[in-house]
């Protein structure tokens, strides 16, 4: 945040930025699970020009275009942090211990607060993780705890408010950006994973993990109003919404859904490779892009007709000799 302007910025807008203003961009960051490491892809090549050593089973990062800061949610417990990476320098500057097994961090510059979804910690057999971890911007240290559904997966913020994805109680909570209280849990039909939101349309996207199908949530009246079948185990969600489209990815079915959010019904259905999981949409450019975590590739697909232009090779970093098994996918 370098101008009064930026500090003034509401949520909503925020959403918007966070969806529509990578258009024409310049930068893809790949997180590559199996050999902690982020790559650097140049979108107007398609080559990776550089790579990021950041914690352990790196898996969702998102990305702060105010800030130009990117964060990456370390999985592993042991590890259990977020690498906060300066996008102009392309460096790791911090690290954030959250709580354990975190799978996202999303950043909320309008307010200078982060958050991160604390997602497994398993005892006894039984997930006892049920957190979100409130992380302050500036110092980037964690400043308290929000308490919401046990195992939250992914979270998006959209209208002074976060929906997490509830994995363990089968819910989304909705929780006040103001109070950080939740104010809502939406009970769905099975393991919810993946979040995206259409900010015009005031929908939340939730990708139903074992029925393979999308929930589809009013975001006024935080209430699910439909469902839309895809593929088997259904796992995130990327929306245009200048296009009118949603991109799920189905890994068990190695495809993306294609759905109008019109009709909230699905158009087309894509092959990118094998077990796709991490999707990201440019939607200036007319490009998809989609992490394939079974054959460590990156499918770029032209959005105007659905088909895949080119896959990426994502190889293991020099000082590893495991799989990339690229995951979360962000762009700058």
């Amino acid at each position: 945040m370098k101008t009064t302007k930026f500090l003034f910025l509401t949520l909503s807008l925020f959403l918007i930025f966070n969806v529509c203003a990578y258009a024409g961009a310049k930068r893809l960051y790949v997180t590559n699970a199996g050999n902690n490491t982020v790559s650097i892809i140049d979108t107007s090549t398609n080559k990776i020009v550089n790579t990021i050593r950041v914690g352990v089973w790196p898996a969702q990062i998102n990305i702060d275009p105010i800030g130009k800061k990117a964060y990456v949610a370390n999985t592993n417990d042991a590890d259990s942090t977020i690498s906060v990476i300066d996008l102009d320098s392309n460096s790791v500057v911090a690290s954030v211990k959250v709580g354990p097994g975190p799978m996202v961090m999303v950043p909320d510059p309008g307010t200078g607060i982060g958050y991160a979804a604390d997602t497994e910690h398993i005892v006894n057999g039984k997930n006892v993780n049920k957190t979100l971890s409130v992380i302050d911007l500036k110092t980037n240290k964690v400043t308290g705890k929000i308490e919401v559904g046990v195992g939250p997966f992914d979270l998006m913020i959209f209208d002074k408010k976060i929906y997490t994805s509830d994995t363990g109680d089968w819910t989304v909570s909705v929780v006040s950006t103001e109070t950080h209280k939740v104010i809502s849990s939406i009970k769905v039909a099975d393991t919810p994973l993946g979040i995206a939101v259409h900010p015009d349309k005031k929908k939340v996207y939730v990708a139903i993990h074992g029925k393979g199908m999308v929930s589809v949530i009013d975001a006024a009246a935080n209430k699910e109003i439909g469902t839309i079948k895809v593929g088997k185990a259904a796992w995130y969600v990327a929306v245009d919404p200048t296009k009118n489209r949603a991109y799920v990815t189905s890994r068990e079915d190695n495809k993306v859904s294609v759905i109008d959010t019109n009709t909230d019904k699905v158009i087309a259905t894509i092959d990118t490779g094998k077990e796709p999981v991490g999707v990201a949409v440019d939607p200036v450019s007319n490009r998809l892009y989609v992490a394939n975590h079974g054959d460590v590739t990156l499918a770029v697909v032209d959005t105007t007709n659905n088909k895949v232009i080119e896959k990426i090779k994502l190889t293991p970093s020099t000082e590893s000799t495991y799989s990339g098994s690229p995951w979360g996918v962000a762009l700058y």
